[in-house]
């Protein structure tokens, strides 16, 4: 079964939301070349697509690390179609768990804190890949409400004092109850509903 991975840049103070205006010189298109590096498949929200997928083509001139991926958007409205570009269809939380069944690369949740958030309550993530910035964001709210269901496996010491940290996500290590569990908290049940053994049906396709 493959891992849903989510890719995200956080300040010092643990702040991961808009990292272009904490981040010094640096634009959303640049937060989000870098942590795409590297991905085959890559899984957006809505407003993180239409902020910087969307418009890649008109942003970028040369390749950049998008182009090369599988794009999945989830969105509760239309989005603009782009090339190469699937929108997920029906219920995102049965879809992706299927997703997760399909053979094929690791699915990376790149920058959407909203959607990282909802996989979070959906015990969706497997994986938290961080890219640890040394500096203090001071506003913002923080990702994670109960850390202990963090598990280290590797950290990387970057450029500019960047650490570049992998955990395993452990949802057993933590006590919070699906009923207490607000919008960005751990939490939430497994879902007994039963998904078709592909998701290919769920998806359409942008030619």
């Amino acid at each position: 079964m493959r891992n849903i991975v989510a890719r995200l840049c956080m300040s010092e103070d643990g702040i991961v939301d808009r990292p272009e205006y904490w981040l010094p010189e640096t634009g959303l298109a640049d937060v989000l070349d870098r942590l795409v590096t590297g991905a085959e498949t890559v899984l957006l929200g809505r407003s993180t697509f239409e902020e910087y997928a969307a418009p890649v083509a008109r942003y970028h001139q040369a390749v950049v690390p998008l182009d090369r991926a599988r794009k999945l958007v989830v969105a509760s409205r239309p989005v603009i179609a782009r090339p190469h570009t699937e929108v997920l269809q029906g219920d995102p939380h049965r879809v992706l768990r299927a997703l997760k069944h399909v053979p094929g690369a690791d699915i990376h949740v790149v920058g959407s804190v909203k959607l990282v958030r909802s996989l979070l309550r959906w015990r969706l993530i497997d994986e938290m890949s961080l890219l640890i910035h040394p500096v203090q964001a001071g506003f913002g709210s923080p990702l994670f409400a109960d850390p202990r269901a963090l598990r280290l496996i590797s950290m990387c010491a970057g450029g500019s004092g960047v650490l570049e940290a992998s955990y395993r996500v452990d949802y057993a290590a933590t006590a919070t109850s699906s009923t207490s569990a607000s919008a960005g908290r751990w939490g939430g049940t497994w879902s007994t509903a039963s998904v078709a053994s592909t998701a290919r049906t769920a998806i359409r396709t942008h030619a």
